[in-house]
């Protein structure tokens, strides 16, 4: 009799070869590593879990006023604090007062200064110290965070809130509207004056008043009324000092050139360099020439005095020491404004040629200092 064999039933197992099993590990591997690379590259994160209303809109307030600035990508929280704040002081001020951080280039038509064709203004208000005293009343940031091989570099997106009180911004603002307003009157006189003595041949007077005008007027706004019919706004006051002080320069820079003819060639093409032209009148004195000068309104009579010393041989050539004096009188006056000394050594076949080198020098660099003095005086306003 064959006994059985009793034991634990055989449990049937679905027939799973051992391929199929190595496949469900490489899926499950490949599973953790693309979970692995789905970790962001930049981690964000803010100083609140939502932005403040402010940043799109600056909250109003009955006794308060509110002006907001930002800076993006800072290094630092602190740097980029520092400039959220500057630029909401640059918003506070320009509500303070527009022209606070203006800046003002005019191009003219010919130099009006010594150095350059252009005038250049950057206006400053008193209004600043008002503004840096504004309170800050929130901070808020956003950081992004990227790693770079063992380091991590973070860039904060800083927005500042600050506030002023705004009886002393109001109080400001009439400060400033009340002073443009005494300016534009004053520049109105001013710029009257100006036609006044252009009208009766005083070119270089009449230019410093109109320059005057100019400058004053950088700092006030052209809607500035004027309370003049004829004149209506700062602008158009500004518009008309500026075309009469182009149109008024070209008289002012006139001269009648009299005395030793032998420089006055390089002594005008120095002085031309700058602007100025002069008359020769080799044969009239002083008084002859300042009676022209005021009758055809000329501002200035030039007087040459050329003095040469003859020099030794130089191989083949001669030489000479050329000395000049030159003497700027106010055809107006007659008083002495200016006067320049200039000596040069010329080499030439001649005693003649070489006195003509040196003059020539001598002419060059007198006219260069010349024109010099002359605009220092002009920019001087006389």
């Amino acid at each position: 009799m064959r006994g059985k064999i009793v034991g634990v039933p055989m449990i049937a197992m679905p027939n799973i070869a051992m391929p199929t099993i190595s496949a469900l590990l490489l899926v499950a591997a490949c599973g953790l590593v693309s979970c692995a690379a789905e970790v962001p590259s930049v981690i964000h994160t803010s100083s609140t879990p939502k932005s403040p209303s402010w940043l799109i809109k600056p909250p109003q307030a009955p006794d308060a006023l509110y002006f907001s600035g930002m800076k993006a990508g800072a290094e630092t929280l602190d740097d980029g604090k520092n400039a959220a704040t500057d630029r909401a002081r640059d918003e506070a001020s320009k509500f303070v007062g527009v022209e606070v951080s203006s800046k003002h280039i005019d191009v003219q038509s010919s130099d009006l200064g010594a150095e350059s064709q252009s005038m250049t203004d950057t206006v400053q208000s008193r209004a600043q110290a008002l503004i840096r005293s504004a309170e800050i009343v929130d901070v808020y940031w956003e950081k992004n965070s990227r790693s770079a091989g063992a380091t991590t570099i973070d860039q904060f997106d800083v927005s500042v809130l600050i506030k002023l009180p705004r009886a002393e911004v109001e109080a400001e603002r009439k400060r400033q509207a009340d002073e443009a307003k005494s300016t534009v009157a004053a520049m109105l006189a001013r710029y009257r004056e100006g036609a006044g003595q252009e009208k009766s041949g005083n070119a270089l007077a009449a230019l410093v008043r109109y320059r005057d005008a100019i400058k004053q007027l950088l700092g006030v706004s052209r809607e500035v009324a004027t309370d003049d019919a004829q004149i209506p706004n700062a602008g158009q006051l500004r518009s008309l000092a500026q075309d009469a002080a182009n149109r008024v320069q070209q008289k002012a820079r006139r001269a009648v050139l009299i005395g030793s003819d032998l420089a006055f060639g390089p002594l005008t093409q120095a002085l031309s360099k700058k602007g100025f032209s002069a008359r020769t009148q080799p044969q009239s004195g002083p008084e002859a020439a300042l009676a022209a000068a005021r009758n055809d309104g000329l501002p200035y009579v030039i007087q040459v005095t050329l003095n040469t010393a003859q020099g030794g041989h130089v191989f083949s050539q001669v030489a000479a020491t050329v000395s000049l004096d030159v003497r700027v009188l106010d055809s107006q006056s007659g008083a002495l404004v200016a006067s320049v000394q200039k000596a040069a050594k010329g080499v030439g076949r001649t005693p003649d040629a070489a006195e003509r080198a040196g003059a020539e020098d001598a002419g060059m660099g007198a006219g260069a200092d010349l024109a010099a003095a002359l605009l220092a005086r002009e920019n001087s306003g006389l």
